[in-house]
Parts: C-alpha cells; sequence; structure tokens
C-alpha cells in the first residue's frame, strides 16, 4: 500500500476541489486519482457508491466535506479549539449547504445567485475580513481556504462580473495570499482543464 495518501475524484474541480487545495497548501504528497466512470467494480470499494474518496494508508474516508476536515485536523489547520474548530465547521457548512447546493443545475436560479446568495456569503466573508486578517482564530485555517475555493470556482464558472476585486476586495486579497502558496501555485499550473 501506498505511503502517500491518495484522493480519487473526476478530472472536475467539484467537490474534490477543497481537499487538492487543501493538500498543495500544506504541503502534503499526495495521489491525485481521476477517473471517468465508476464501474461497477470500483462502486464496490466506495463507501457511498460515490466519489470522492481519500485514502491515508488503511484509512478510507468519504464525503468531500468529511474529507478536507480530516486533512485540517491531521494537519493542524482546522482551528486551536474546540471553539475554534467548530466556526470552522459552520463556514465549511455554510460553503456546502447555501452556496454549493444553489449552483445545482437542476435549480439554478442566476438571478437569485447574483442578487442574493453571492451577497449573503461572499459580502459577509468580506466583511469579516475588513475587520480580522482570518475568518476564524488567528491564523489561516481551511475555513479561509474554503472561502478562497468559492471565490476562485464562481469566477471560473463564470461570474467574474458579480464576483470580483471590486466587489470583494477582501476575498481578491485572500485569494492573492492562498495563490502566492507554492504548493497551491503548482497545484493551479498542472490543473486539467475542466468545464466544472
Amino acid at each position: 500500500m501506498s505511503e502517500v495518501p491518495s484522493l480519487t475524484y473526476s478530472k472536475a474541480r467539484g467537490f474534490a476541489q477543497f481537499a487538492r487545495v487543501a493538500l498543495s497548501y500544506l504541503n502534503v504528497p499526495f495521489e491525485n486519482v481521476t477517473v471517468e466512470t465508476i464501474d461497477d467494480a470500483l462502486r464496490e470499494k466506495l463507501p457511498y457508491g460515490q466519489l470522492p474518496i481519500f485514502r491515508d494508508g488503511d484509512f478510507v474516508v468519504a464525503q468531500s466535506q468529511t474529507i478536507a476536515r480530516y486533512i485540517a485536523k491531521k494537519y493542524n489547520f482546522a482551528g486551536k479549539t474546540l471553539q475554534e474548530e467548530t466556526k470552522v465547521d459552520e463556514v465549511i457548512s455554510a460553503i456546502h449547504s447555501d452556496f454549493f447546493t444553489a449552483l445545482n443545475p437542476a435549480t439554478l436560479d442566476k438571478e437569485k445567485l447574483k442578487n442574493n446568495t453571492f451577497p449573503k456569503i461572499f459580502g459577509k466573508y468580506n466583511n469579516e475580513l475588513k475587520e480580522k486578517k482570518h475568518l476564524v482564530g488567528d491564523s489561516y485555517t481551511i475555513a479561509d481556504l474554503y472561502v478562497y475555493v468559492a471565490f476562485e470556482y464562481i469566477q471560473f464558472r463564470g461570474f467574474s462580473e458579480d464576483v470580483n476585486a471590486t466587489q470583494y476586495p477582501q476575498l481578491e486579497e485572500l485569494k492573492k495570499y492562498f495563490e502566492s502558496n507554492a504548493g497551491v501555485q503548482e497545484y493551479l499550473k498542472n490543473r486539467p482543464e475542466t468545464q466544472v
């Protein structure tokens, strides 16, 4: 069994993007396993019949939020106290439940995104970062990384007119911070081009 952890997902950014960027930022070597389809043989090995999965030695974990939290806790990127860890979890949950749910193609409402979801989510975090350098505690955590990835992803998805440095200057600074990291730079340079 490989000593290097592996993350298995499609080439798409999707929900695995948070873990990929976190591992890169934290300078954790990992195998980025990409699959085109989930065949029956692979599906049998998946705890919930879906991707992503993260393998760390004999330990296998599924569900993107749980994977990101595991990585953050293992590498001291989840907050320093129980209260900080809980506030980090709050940010992760908000990004997934409020933000990415709104991007579901089956229910996508671009006007609602522009007029409600973006101001609610990005406005909140932009305002918080006007008052302090980090979203939680006195150092960067996976909460900051989650907001950065969501901010960058929505620009990639074609909403640059609505989500940019003019509307959200603090989030642009957060993006610059993470993208100045050598591990993140290397990952972004080699990330496959995809539609989602």
